[in-house]
């Protein structure tokens, strides 16, 4: 997802986070997929690789669903000018419905004059 220049702030960055999660938590998978991609979808096609990955990782911590109604928060992490064009990465520590925890990571990158979240990777918090 393109994202305006002049919003690579905290709050912006945030809101982002809690899309993904609302989105993957409603199952909007499809909708997340052509929204923000995924950076790990290893050949599988985006939205595969997203739904694989999530099932892979609520297996890990024995549960079947993420908890959706549950209150959330994203931590964002700034990093400086670098030679892989990372901006920042948004965490979100997503409660799943056995109490375990799964990680939705966004990446935040730059080409030079656009700027792009990308879901970046799913994994169980163990």
């Amino acid at each position: 997802m393109q994202i305006p220049n002049d919003k690579i702030d905290d709050a912006t960055l945030k809101a982002i986070g809690r899309d993904v999660v609302r989105l993957l938590c409603a199952g909007e998978v499809d909708a997340l997929a052509d929204r923000y991609g995924y950076a790990v979808e290893l050949g599988r096609g985006t939205a595969t690789g997203i739904r694989d990955d999530l099932a892979e990782c609520l297996g890990q911590v024995g549960a079947i669903s993420l908890v959706s109604n549950l209150e959330f928060d994203c931590e964002v992490k700034f990093f400086a000018p670098n030679s892989s064009n990372l901006l920042a990465i948004v965490e979100c520590v997503v409660p799943a419905l056995n109490g375990g925890d799964i990680l939705i990571e966004i990446a935040v990158t730059s080409d030079g004059s656009n700027r792009h979240a990308t879901l970046e990777q799913i994994s169980a918090v163990n």
